[in-house]
């Protein structure tokens, strides 16, 4: 392909990411950029709510090391910030500014602007490999910023809505032969496995899809084996030290979760609209979880596959010679390994189509237990999507490489792929948009008499239910708790911790400062056990609180 008179690479990722950055504000609008505008993370989905009084907590826990751990959402044991969800890279960041921040300050919309500006520049030179025209890839780029799995995620996982680390680690790959030196290749995966974990954990593996590509073409070229290997040593010595940095593995956290199939994709993933198109008709999943493995490639993408076909089918025809996705014939063999292996990891061992379980793969011990660490691997299809996409878009553009056609092509398809999603748009820009004040149950009347002056609260049951208006309530007031909602499950240490509790309370002990809460239904099986208590006692909001009586009254 001819590169003469083209815009500079770094000047086409500034003009797609200036273009990312005004589809974000037309999609959310300004306000959540207002970093002490709130209200929305919490008239959302739960888990925006714990990414956010997560990092509440974090700035409020004196340093430590490992330095992400938070000591006030499961005392007297710390979690780490990974656990909350709440960007670990933003939230050190901005932590070592606290003394200088207000005490309402959020950047989950700094961040999710960052996140669409880069994902346009970053998409814009991928393109730039493979198509010789600088429009086509400034178009091209849009499509990669409104994904709908990017518009799925945003400001629900938040931190999963970073997928600019998927297109940068297939740029790596598909310009690993221009990278000059070994070194830099090394440091260029080093530095993508520290913004995974700093951001999320799971774009490791994705990530992690691209670089064993370049291992093995290194490989396969004879480039030396300790050089091929180089970037993959680096890119796992990063990763862990980020993770060992933000306390990943402190008081022996697992990294395993339960559910391992119940998180993963549907065959139906690339065509089925879900809740962000609005042309094709939503299909039927075969559990409600099975949303996590959303790839929909949106309907101007899909437009985009059935002209490829039909200009193939014309091009066979008139006996065109064709030329591969790209001009090394390795990498068009390692795009399909990759899109087949981020295909079959997402969607076993629960094998489905629409609402019927086609298979369970039973799968060995070996291979279940590191895919658990990755239960929600429905996520891993996201390497798959993106190539599909980049694929749809460079063979337009090499369809009709010697006309204009390629540019009223793509147009036309952004235009029908915008269309598709524009309901999602509108939906998220109303909510985003709006006032969203924010009460606890702790605000008012005898609830908020009730809890003043303490500090901590102790939960006598480990399951989730007001957890985090009571964290977020603890924070504006300096007080701490038993007992939150983590990406992992702690349930087996808070549970230890509770029968210490009890213990206290068997001997008729309360501490001060303290309120105790349990569920209604618990406080009905034992009635006697907890009026015998000598402690005040208000019953509020199907809940019975329980604190040492003031003996000044």
């Amino acid at each position: 392909m001819s590169y003469r008179n083209r815009i500079p690479a770094k000047v086409l990722f500034l003009i797609c990411a200036a273009i990312a950055a005004v589809c974000f504000v037309g999609i959310y609008g300004f306000n959540i950029l207002d970093p002490s505008n709130t209200g929305w993370l919490f008239d959302n989905d739960h888990d925006l709510r714990q990414h956010y009084i997560g990092w509440c907590h974090f700035r409020a826990t004196p340093w430590h090391f490992p330095i992400g751990l938070i000591d006030t959402l499961s005392y007297p044991h710390s979690m780490s910030v990974i656990y909350t969800d709440s960007i670990p890279m933003f939230a050190v960041v901005f932590k070592l500014f606290d003394p200088y921040l207000p005490q309402i300050f959020q950047y989950f919309g700094l961040f999710g602007l960052i996140s669409f500006m880069l994902m346009g520049g970053f998409s814009s030179v991928l393109l730039r490999r493979f198509i010789d025209s600088d429009i086509c890839c400034i178009a091209g780029s849009v499509f990669y910023v409104i994904s709908a799995p990017v518009i799925q995620r945003m400001f629900y996982h938040t931190a999963l809505a970073a997928q600019f680390i998927v297109i940068a680690a297939m740029v790596l790959w598909v310009y690993n032969d221009v990278i000059e030196s070994d070194a830099k290749r090394a440091i260029y995966w080093g530095i993508l496995a520290f913004v995974c974990v700093g951001i999320h954990s799971y774009f490791l593996p994705m990530a992690g899809m691209f670089l064993l590509a370049v291992v093995f073409t290194q490989l396969v070229k004879r480039r030396g084996y300790f050089r091929s290997i180089l970037p993959f040593i680096t890119f796992c010595a990063a990763g862990l030290i980020n993770l060992f940095i933000l306390g990943a593995f402190y008081g022996g956290t697992s990294a395993e979760g339960y559910g391992l199939g119940t998180f993963g994709s549907n065959l139906n993933t690339f065509i089925n609209p879900w809740e962000i198109g609005g042309i094709l008709p939503r299909l039927p999943l075969q559990n409600d979880f099975q949303y996590e493995g959303m790839a929909y490639l949106g309907a101007g993408i899909l437009m985009l596959f059935v002209i490829v076909a039909i200009g193939m089918v014309f091009r066979m025809v008139r006996k065109v010679p064709e030329e591969s996705f790209h001009s090394d014939r390795v990498y068009g063999r390692m795009t399909i390994a990759i899109v087949l292996v981020s295909f079959v990891i997402a969607v076993v061992p629960n094998i489905s189509y629409n609402d019927i379980k086609i298979l369970w793969l039973p799968l060995p011990h070996l291979i279940s237990r590191p895919m658990s660490v990755f239960r929600s691997n429905g996520r891993l299809i996201w390497p798959a999507m993106y190539i599909l996409m980049t694929s749809a878009i460079s063979f337009t553009a090499y369809t009709f490489r010697r006309s204009r056609v390629a540019i009223v092509v793509i147009f036309s398809a952004l235009v029908l792929q915008i269309a598709d999603m524009s309901g999602a748009f509108a939906g998220r820009f109303a909510l985003y948009t709006a006032q969203h004040p924010i009460r606890t149950v702790w605000d008012e009347g005898e609830s908020a008499e009730f809890v003043a002056g303490k500090k901590e609260f102790i939960f006598l049951y480990s399951d989730n239910d007001i957890t985090m208006q009571t964290a977020y309530y603890g924070y504006l007031h300096d007080m701490r708790q038993n007992n939150y909602y983590f990406a992992r499950d702690i349930e087996d240490r808070i549970s230890d911790t509770i029968r210490l509790y009890y213990a206290e309370l068997d001997k008729g002990n309360l501490r001060d400062g303290v309120v105790y809460i349990l569920r209604m239904k618990d406080y009905e099986k034992n009635r006697k056990y907890y009026d015998d208590l000598d402690a005040d006692m208000l019953i509020s909001f199907d809940h019975v609180m329980l604190k040492a009586k003031d003996r000044g009254q």
